[in-house]
């Protein structure tokens, strides 16, 4: 039931027409930087501790309600792609898959970093339209009990296949997947649950960092590639992203955590490019937890 009201939702986002999304999108970041709640709280901590923007000012309040603006008009956006691809237009696409082709054409597995930035299922869309080989996306148990259905629907629209991380075989079935030739997609902005994972600079604090990529890259041998879609316009967005890290091509034996400090520094630079399209309501820092 849960899933055809996910489905439902969807669609129904998806015909808004463009005025009222528009409209929708301001209304909702007003509302959002204005009301209390725990979303509110934890990005003013976020944008004063590492924006330096106290919450009384206007220029933080004005950035809250990007931030929130932009989160509605690309969940919009994203609907529309899901119910009817082709609706958005990609910018920088072709480049990026080229690269993916080539790691392809030499037999290798990717490992591919995107964060919460733009649109993250689009980019899930991008990734598995640029690979031949099956894409398996890591994904979180969501909260709300009976919903990971609907995600699995969502992402299969996509093209991907989704690997729960709560799974005890999580490693076994990471491992498998690129030792075999497909690839996997990690969304590796978030804290690591679990192992503390490597401690890395991120935006001038030390954090401590998925350490998943690193890992699966140098045990199996994996290219990382990063890639995230940023919105542009109305319908519009980018494809950024490149070569993090290539264990054959890296002078010399690099630890887990100097490729995890190259995977932080790329989603770094993508935030202080397009600061209002990431997430900030997450409990990213020590101060914010």
């Amino acid at each position: 039931m849960k899933t055809l009201l996910f489905r439902c939702l969807v669609h129904l986002l998806a015909i808004l027409p463009d005025s009222i999304v528009e409209s929708l999108a301001n209304s909702v970041a007003w509302l959002s930087a204005t009301l209390p709640s725990r979303r509110l709280r934890l990005i003013r901590i976020n944008v004063d501790k590492i924006l330096g923007l106290p919450s009384h000012t206007s220029f933080a309040k004005t950035f809250y309600r990007q931030v929130f603006a932009s989160q509605v008009r690309c969940l919009i956006e994203t609907c529309r792609e899901v119910v009817t691809p082709g609706t958005i237009t990609l910018e920088g696409e072709e480049e990026w898959r080229h690269l993916v082709h080539r790691l392809e054409n030499d037999g290798r597995s990717i490992i591919f970093a995107a964060a919460h930035i733009g649109s993250w299922e689009i980019t899930g869309a991008v990734v598995a339209r640029a690979c031949n080989k099956q894409v398996h996306a890591l994904a979180k148990l969501p909260k709300v009990q009976g919903t990971s259905a609907a995600l699995e629907w969502l992402r299969g629209r996509l093209g991907l296949s989704v690997l729960w991380s709560h799974k005890k075989s999580l490693v076994r079935d990471m491992i498998s997947s690129l030792r075999s030739g497909e690839h996997l997609a990690m969304v590796i902005d978030q804290k690591p649950e679990g192992r503390a994972g490597d401690t890395v600079q991120f935006i001038g604090k030390p954090i401590a960092f998925v350490g998943g990529p690193a890992a699966m890259s140098l045990r199996c041998n994996a290219a990382i590639v990063s890639v995230a879609t940023v919105r542009t316009g109305a319908k519009r967005f980018r494809v950024v992203g490149g070569l993090i890290f290539d264990p054959q091509a890296a002078e010399g034996l690099k630890s887990e955590g100097q490729v995890s400090q190259l995977c932080a520094t790329e989603i770094e630079r993508w935030i202080r490019l397009y600061p209002e399209q990431w997430t900030w309501e997450y409990k990213r820092w020590v101060f914010s937890s």
